[in-house]
């Protein structure tokens, strides 16, 4: 299961039993989480929803919880999450797990969340299996689309479906390049952030017309956060400096500028193979492109500084 169709059952008040949302991407994390959270009338919250740490040893005892009939009617959420993505999870958690999913709560839904959780170990393996596997892979292009129409709809904005798609086709990027053409996903949160500049560009819009996507055009022509990639992998790092600064003062996202920097070296890690045009904004060989700036990369960074950027960029990621 996508994260779309995910968000979509909660919104529909079709939520499942058990679900396992297991993936690294923690902007799609972070929107199944909220999507959960406005599933529950606002003033229900309080007494519905219960977000907790995982604690080895305890898991029966925190799944106790979600065997209780909400004191209001409704519907009960457990989410249980964990740093370590459930590594110090024992037999006793184990076990406890097991007896759960077997026969799981008819008032509650219970989430469990991990980035990069290790598929060895039985106590994801039994999740992979038991439970609502959710994937937190970013959306192609319709999906994105969907998840597009639904954001401008809660601005009170309107927007046709082929329009929606065209904006979505203009954020794209390839989720693999070490074939030379993976399947292209949406990237959902520079598409979010683009389209809040827009809203605040155009204040007062009621519905988008083809004509005020020029706003979003003119920044992605101006290739700023591509500039900054490209004087990384060139090894500028006085031009990457003072693009940096130009970018957090236009108040680009941190959160963005950060995932771009980490797609330049995941892409540079694995391997670019071709020059392909990768997004529906991008005409040729762009310059500017991810897919483009890795193959510089590769050629001045070697594999060690590689992972080392990497993991300099999630703790980046975790100190945000």
């Amino acid at each position: 299961m996508r994260p779309t169709e995910f968000i979509a059952l909660l919104r529909k008040g079709e939520a499942g039993a058990v679900y396992f949302l297991r993936g690294p991407d923690r902007f799609l994390q972070e929107e199944c989480r909220k999507a959960v959270v406005n599933s529950i009338p606002a003033d229900s919250r309080q007494w519905c929803l219960a977000e907790t740490e995982f604690e080895p040893g305890q898991l029966q005892r925190q799944l106790e919880g979600a065997e209780q009939m909400p004191m209001l009617g409704g519907h009960n959420f457990l989410l249980i999450s964990d740093p370590e993505d459930f590594k110090p999870a024992g037999d006793e958690d184990t076990e406890a797990l097991r007896a759960y999913l077997e026969r799981p709560s008819p008032f509650s839904t219970v989430v469990f969340l991990a980035a990069e959780p290790d598929r060895r170990r039985r106590f994801i393996q039994l999740l992979e299996k038991k439970a609502q596997l959710v994937e937190l892979r970013s959306p192609d292009r319709q999906e994105g689309a969907r998840w597009a129409q639904h954001f401008l709809q809660q601005a009170g904005v309107e927007i046709e479906r082929d329009l929606a798609e065209e904006i979505a086709g203009k954020f794209e990027i390839s989720q693999d390049s070490r074939s030379g053409g993976g399947p292209s996903a949406v990237n959902l949160l520079w598409m979010r952030t683009e389209l809040e500049k827009l809203l605040t560009a155009l204040p007062g819009l009621k519905r988008l017309a083809p004509a005020d996507l020029e706003a979003i055009v003119a920044f992605r022509e101006e290739h700023e956060i591509g500039k900054l990639l490209r004087a990384i992998s060139e090894r500028k790092c006085g031009d990457a400096l003072t693009t940096l600064r130009q970018l957090l003062a236009s108040k680009v996202a941190e959160t963005l500028i950060l995932w771009c920097i980490g797609d330049l070296f995941r892409q540079t890690l694995r391997g670019v193979a071709s020059h392909a045009n990768r997004g529906g904004w991008s005409r040729g060989a762009n310059p500017y492109s991810t897919s483009e700036i890795a193959v510089v990369a590769q050629k001045n960074y070697p594999r060690e500084e590689v992972l080392q950027a990497m993991r300099a960029v999630r703790r980046a990621d975790l100190g945000i």
